[in-house]
């Protein structure tokens, strides 16, 4: 009993130590130091806390303001089916009306009802393009076609071309430069009128020719028209037999004016 008697008395010891130094560390100057420091530590914990903090808000808001806008939806998906109305009295009309998509590329399947007067044909390509099905019922049944389902969204490849198209300016179609009249005086041997008459005649019938005037007594004959004169004179030779010569050629404005300022002064003379 003495043993255990001492090391009660030993245990209890121990605790009144223990006891009077937390009431050191507490108590008095210890309280000073002991709480108060750990007051101010766990001020300086917040502060530090806040601004942490304010900092992650500032860099949320810049990450947001980075940010590029978000790419637009996708269009959706178009419709894997077309429905038509298509006047059809009877089964035989309904048949014809299933031939004329028979083999059509995409076309996968064609459903049809009398009582309704509806088509549907399935196919996800033919579907792209509704109304090339209801151009091929048209051409070949010669019925009236009406379209029920929605055109699909234009696809992005087709909106870029037809912007395209509309942003390409028409270009100024290039003048054309009006061909110019000459008038040609050829030298011609004609012995009598009836030579000067067929040789009139033959010049006229040549392509570009607008008129020609035959003179026998000077041997001459004045030719009009768009032509070149080279191949006049070729042409002369090939269908009447006879040499000719160019003696002069000149624009017909030029001719024109020549001519009306002889007749000014024929009629002075007159006068």
């Amino acid at each position: 009993m003495g043993e255990e008697e001492k090391e009660l008395r030993e245990e209890a010891g121990g605790g009144e130590e223990a006891g009077g130094a937390e009431a050191e560390g507490c108590g008095g100057g210890g309280e000073a130091e002991g709480c108060g420091g750990g007051g101010e530590a766990e001020g300086r914990g917040g502060a530090e806390e806040g601004r942490r903090r304010r900092g992650e808000g500032r860099r949320r808001r810049r990450k947001k303001e980075g940010e590029a806008p978000a790419a637009p939806a996708p269009p959706p998906p178009p419709p894997e089916e077309v429905e038509m109305r298509v006047f059809m009295h009877c089964e035989g009309c309904a048949r014809k009306v299933k031939r004329s998509l028979k083999g059509f590329d995409g076309v996968e399947e064609v459903t049809t009802d009398c009582r309704s007067h509806k088509v549907v044909v399935k196919g996800k390509k033919a579907a792209e393009d509704p109304l090339k099905l209801v151009e091929r019922v048209q051409k070949k049944t010669g019925r009236r076609v009406e379209l029920l389902s929605p055109l699909p969204p234009p696809k992005p490849e087709e909106k870029k071309e037809e912007e395209k198209k509309e942003g390409e300016k028409p270009k100024p179609e290039d003048k054309k430069e009006e061909p110019v009249v000459i008038v040609v005086v050829l030298k011609v041997h004609m012995h009598c009128e009836a030579c000067a008459q067929e040789i009139k005649k033959r010049i006229l019938r040549m392509k570009g020719v607008q008129s020609a005037e035959s003179e026998l007594k000077a041997s001459q004959v004045t030719v009009k028209g768009v032509f070149d004169p080279p191949k006049l004179v070729e042409y002369v030779h090939k269908r009447t037999g006879k040499h000719a010569t160019i003696l002069k050629t000149e624009p017909a404005e030029k001719k024109a004016e020549d001519d009306k300022g002889k007749e000014d002064v024929k009629a002075k003379e007159k006068n």
